[in-house]
């Protein structure tokens, strides 16, 4: 990666990214350290009852990955490769805000969290492809 390439947008873009990647993981760590509480968060109205837990745990490395797999396409391949890393995993928090709404969750969180996610998520993409 040329640092000398990038340009004014370039920069936002990468800055964008990289807190939208280090806010996933933290949600990932959060999922792994305290699942209940950090489910509750997320967006749907239901109970957290202990046979959910294991599910909130898979969700936690998930989350990670998501994030590393961004900042390595940044720091490795470019700004071009983060930024169709960064389209492709829009759809997760937009499937989520889906989710949330399709189980009549807390339609607050499903566009103020995740569509919104979504949403700057694409804006990083495009930066970074300028």
């Amino acid at each position: 990666m040329d640092l000398a390439q990038f340009t004014p947008a370039t920069w936002i873009g990468a800055s964008l990214a990289l807190v939208l990647a280090l806010g996933i993981i933290f949600v990932g760590v959060s999922y792994l350290v305290a699942p209940t509480s950090t489910g509750r968060g997320f967006g749907f109205t239901s109970a957290i009852t202990p046979e959910v837990t294991p599910w909130q745990h898979i969700k936690g490395p998930r989350d990670i990955v998501s994030g590393l797999v961004v900042i390595a396409m940044l720091v490795f391949f470019g700004p071009a490769a983060a930024a169709v890393i960064l389209l492709v995993e829009a759809l997760t928090p937009i499937g989520d805000a889906l989710m949330i709404v399709r189980n009549h969750g807390r339609l607050a969180v499903a566009v103020g969290v995740h569509a919104s996610t979504a949403a700057v998520m694409i804006v990083a993409a495009v930066l970074l492809f300028l």
